[in-house]
């Protein structure tokens, strides 16, 4: 069975579904193993191959550049959807590079499947309530999915979208929460068709750039700090970065994000 592409336990897993039904522990392989009703060995391989690939990811991290020290006591909230909520993801990444630094808390606002209006709903349960001291942001691309068909357009309009996002970071700034925004990462239209066939969804390229020019809009109109992947991504096809779906960033596309927000990060530790 091909794991990376059509296994439905690899990606409920992976992508952390179980945040759909029910909050439990993320590592809890005999709880995930009742929900997705499956063998809780099963579930203990993938954890664990997951983990071995932070922790590898980390390592080489570390090796290449100085890591941002830790000054003061912090909350910082990850608000986004299954490209942070993966159990591969850039935050799973930058948590472990810290995970023995007892002055920093991490709070998961990340859902898979979001969007900038789910986010936007659950924006005080998930991340409000918490009292954050920083908080970054990136969600956009399942707001920009759409049918392929003649009558078929994006989940949310650009504006609802512009919207959405304006509010979470005139809330957070208003609140004093250092907020880091990035730009959302390309899609790879043939890989989506290969992993949703039955669900005609089409990205159209010119949205995912007018997503991006709002994410860098809202970030100077309210004071926040923009972590612009446009010329990272740019260096690469969108098939060397992203997963077999042609939608979720792969190890390299992860890494390069780790990297980057580490370093926008690292100016509120």
């Amino acid at each position: 069975m091909d794991f990376t592409l059509t296994s439905e336990l690899y990606n409920n897993i992976k992508f952390n579904m179980q945040k759909l039904i029910l909050d439990v522990p993320e590592k809890d392989a005999l709880w995930l193993s009742r929900i997705f009703n499956v063998k809780e060995s099963e579930v203990r391989e993938l954890l664990d191959d997951f983990e071995n690939t932070v922790n590898r990811q980390a390592e080489e991290i570390r090796n290449g550049r100085e890591i941002p020290a830790v000054r003061k006591s912090r909350k910082i909230v990850f608000i986004g959807d299954s490209i942070t909520s993966d159990r591969e993801s850039y935050f799973n990444i930058i948590r472990k590079l810290y995970e023995n630094e007892e002055k920093l808390v991490w709070i998961d606002a990340s859902v898979s499947g979001d969007k900038s209006d789910d986010a936007k709903m659950k924006f005080y349960e998930r991340a409000m309530q918490y009292c954050p001291d920083a908080a970054h942001i990136l969600i956009g691309t399942n707001d920009m999915r759409e049918n392929g068909d003649e009558d078929g357009e994006s989940c949310l309009s650009l504006g609802d979208y512009r919207k959405n996002l304006e509010y979470i970071v005139k809330r957070l700034q208003k609140n004093g929460v250092h907020t880091i925004l990035s730009t959302i990462s390309p899609v790879h239209s043939e890989g989506v068709g290969k992993r949703f066939p039955h669900d005609n969804w089409v990205y159209q390229k010119s949205n995912i750039d007018a997503v991006n020019m709002i994410i860098e809009e809202v970030a100077e109109k309210f004071g926040a700090r923009l972590n612009d992947m446009r010329h990272v991504y740019s260096r690469y096809r969108a098939e060397e970065i992203l997963f077999q779906d042609g939608l979720h960033l792969n190890a390299l596309g992860q890494k390069l994000l780790a990297e980057n927000v580490l370093t926008a990060l690292g100016e509120y530790l």
